[in-house]
């Protein structure tokens, strides 16, 4: 019996094994050199290992030889390959001969013992042009991508090419792209690249921005904003998960932005926002009511880039209190959030489907974010019954019918608790002084920083001492006026 005529499941299998066989076998890592020399310049060179093969560069190098069996291998092959396909800008100027473009001749340089090479210019953006033609040409190729990711493309000359290689990719579900893409296509082009023509479209946006270098951001043709989010043709009811990573200065995401995006973002099912400090409480609630009956992961963590610091998340919604909003969503599994204030109202509800890791950062208690200082044992009550409501919150999860594990930390200021341990940690030296050294008892030291499990990473005041105290000594330091949860 001829292979070929195996069932198509039994082939791919058997095929995807001797893929991943020769996967093994194949070159992982790719060189580079210590210093790459001038023209008319001699320098001292030494080989190094640069860094290991992207995946889907070792899927490709795997099913070559696959490729050149048949046709019915060749096509098999080439979907297996490119069903995630990564693009990167070119960074650095490094060539040199003795290295072939193809890795498999590799063996043969690492036999070289005075590698040479000189310093010339190579195109940054090369692959993403080639990677758009290669699409355009023959897009019954394109058509087998399922995940397409860009990075280190940010001027509006590239976000055309970005466009012209999405819009050959039929079958596309999911895709990571800059944030700039949102200024420089149309809504029609935005229209195409959901699907909202048609088709199954697309599931999966991720938007990475990063800060632009001066050049770019004066570029005249990089200031364009078309505002495709603001037509009634650009529809995000089909997708089903919404990223966005990093802070930038120039034309930034915002509230305004997540509002247009809310209209039609009716079935996302994980929304996550990351590392930047534009968007406030307000967008990522319009957000989260738009999905509410369908969202089961919700992650709002604003952190800058130094040390994880927490930015505010800006001022609670009038008439609206966000923890029993948050209490009530009924199909939500997994939260990290900073919001402006936080009360026990936020774990009352025993229907909830959390489980995991559960963070919530908070900068006042609800009902006294007016308050100016903490310094106040007024603040003891609520505190103390909001820890008593996530403890009871994790033993209902633990008990339930299909028990889950939840652990909840709590963020409140720069104190850091941990209900289900008991325990709280922060920098106590001003209750230290302010007792005259009577609190606390006692306190170890802590391995948590002040923005959680990082340290004191990236923080320019390496001297702060982070420790560990029970949280009834805590309570028993607030009640006293000696701790403050709030500055």
């Amino acid at each position: 019996m001829h292979i070929n005529a195996f069932p198509y499941e039994i082939l791919s299998v058997i095929l995807e094994e001797a893929a991943k066989l020769n996967e093994q076998d194949g070159v992982t890592f790719t060189f580079g050199l210590s210093q790459a020399p001038l023209p008319l310049q001699k320098a001292n060179l030494h080989r190094y290992i640069r860094g290991p093969v992207p995946p889907d560069m070792l899927k490709w190098d795997a099913t070559a030889a696959i490729r050149q069996v048949c046709r019915e291998w060749h096509e098999w092959a080439v979907e297996y390959a490119l069903t995630d396909v990564y693009i990167r800008r070119w960074r650095g100027s490094e060539r040199w001969a003795e290295l072939s473009q193809k890795r498999e001749n590799y063996d043969l340089y690492e036999l070289i013992e005075k590698p040479s090479g000189t310093a010339v210019y190579r195109d940054p953006y090369r692959s993403l042009r080639s990677t758009s033609k290669l699409f355009q040409e023959y897009p019954h190729i394109a058509s087998n991508v399922r995940r397409l990711w860009f990075n280190g493309f940010y001027t509006t000359e590239t976000d055309h090419y970005i466009h012209d290689a999405l819009k050959k990719c039929s079958n596309l579900t999911s895709v990571s792209v800059p944030w700039t893409v949102i200024r420089h296509l149309s809504a029609q082009d935005w229209a195409q690249l959901l699907g909202n023509g048609g088709g199954e479209g697309l599931q999966s946006l991720e938007l990475l921005a990063v800060d632009l270098t001066e050049s770019q951001a004066k570029d005249r043709k990089n200031l364009i904003d078309l505002q495709p989010l603001k037509s009634h043709l650009v529809d995000f009811s089909r997708l089903r998960r919404l990223k966005i990573f990093g802070n930038t200065t120039f034309k930034p995401i915002d509230d305004e932005d997540l509002r247009d995006i809310a209209r039609t973002a009716t079935k996302l099912e994980e929304f996550h926002l990351t590392n930047l400090s534009t968007i406030t409480i307000e967008g990522v609630m319009a957000v989260v009511k738009a999905s509410q009956n369908t969202l089961r992961v919700l992650e709002h963590s604003p952190r800058s880039d130094d040390g994880f610091d927490h930015p505010h998340p800006g001022s609670s919604i009038e008439g609206e209190h966000l923890c029993e909003v948050l209490a009530n969503l009924p199909r939500l599994k997994t939260l990290s959030i900073s919001i402006p204030t936080m009360c026990s109202a936020i774990f009352a509800n025993e229907n909830v489907q959390w489980e995991g890791d559960c963070q919530v950062r908070a900068a006042h208690i609800c009902g006294h974010q007016n308050r100016k200082n903490g310094l106040t044992a007024e603040l003891r009550d609520p505190l103390q019954a909001l820890l008593q409501q996530a403890r009871a919150l994790i033993t209902t999860r633990a008990n339930s019918y299909i028990p889950k594990e939840l652990t909840i930390e709590l963020f409140c200021g720069d104190i850091i608790f941990d209900p289900h341990l008991h325990t709280v940690h922060g920098n106590f030296e001003l209750g230290r002084l302010v007792s005259y050294d009577q609190w606390p008892a006692s306190a170890e030291p802590s391995r948590k920083g002040p923005y959680g499990s990082t340290g004191l990473y990236g923080k320019d005041d390496e001297e702060v001492v982070f420790e560990r105290v029970h949280e009834d000594e805590f309570l028993n330091g607030m009640r006293k006026n000696w701790v403050s949860i709030f500055s």
